[in-house]
């Protein structure tokens, strides 16, 4: 009677543990709907970020355009990007409210990476040569989200010059260390910022949560720099 019962723990511990392994991999699976919708006062609260995987789906490309309509992404926005921000309107528009403003014209893949980082990008409504990247950590313990954004450098050549000079803002709402930011994170930056038609970064800034600046090379957040950017 004892084998019995200890051969049906076993079996049951096994299932389990074949259970988990399966669903361990988002990409694999049917995302479950996003979590309800909290109010507190005017603050919409988000349990976690794992709502959005279900815009991975449908493999390769995902779904941005349903992601941008979900009413869970501008509380993504405004629950994780508070940085005071001054490369737009004289920093006069809330971080989150920036970040909005840079997508909705051209969706990109909403790419899932190590069952653990989501990236996706677009460009400010009828001037696309300001460029917008999200990147998340999903971690459930320490999610990070990111939003990078490119504007051109007024000072210089002109946008229509293949050469012309940008800045790239990196706001995290957890610290990074602005030297060797996550591998992910600058592959991600790379793969959005440097096509075919890159791009010049002049100045790359990563910004704390409480504002402070530090400025990098472009190199190290996997941008192109432009020709008078010192190293």
């Amino acid at each position: 009677m004892r084998t019995t019962i200890q051969l049906a723990a076993a079996l049951l511990i096994t299932i389990t543990a074949t259970s988990r392994a399966q669903v361990s991999d988002p990409n694999k699976l049917i995302a479950p709907p996003p979590p309800p919708i909290r109010f507190h006062g005017t603050h919409v609260a988000i349990p976690d970020l794992q709502w959005l995987w279900q815009y991975t789906q449908p493999a390769p490309d995902g779904n941005e355009a349903g992601l941008l309509v979900d009413p869970h992404f501008d509380s993504l926005l405004k629950d994780n990007l508070k940085a005071p921000q001054s490369f737009f309107r004289d920093g006069k528009v809330p971080l989150s409210a920036v970040a909005r403003s840079y997508f909705g014209m051209i969706f990109s893949p909403v790419h899932g990476i190590d069952n653990r980082y989501i990236t996706f990008s677009s460009c400010v409504p009828h001037d696309c040569t300001r460029h917008g990247l999200i990147w998340v950590d999903t971690a459930p313990q320490h999610p990070i989200v990111v939003f990078a954004a490119t504007e051109w450098a007024t000072e210089g050549k002109p946008e229509s010059n293949p050469d012309a000079e940008y800045n790239l803002w990196v706001f995290s709402s957890r610290p990074l260390d602005p030297e060797h930011p996550p591998a992910t994170l600058v592959t991600a930056i790379s793969d959005w910022i440097s096509p075919a038609a890159p791009q010049h970064i002049k100045t790359a800034l990563v910004i704390d949560p409480d504002g402070t600046p530090h400025q990098v090379n472009p190199t190290v957040l996997g941008a192109t720099p432009s020709l008078t950017t010192k190293n």
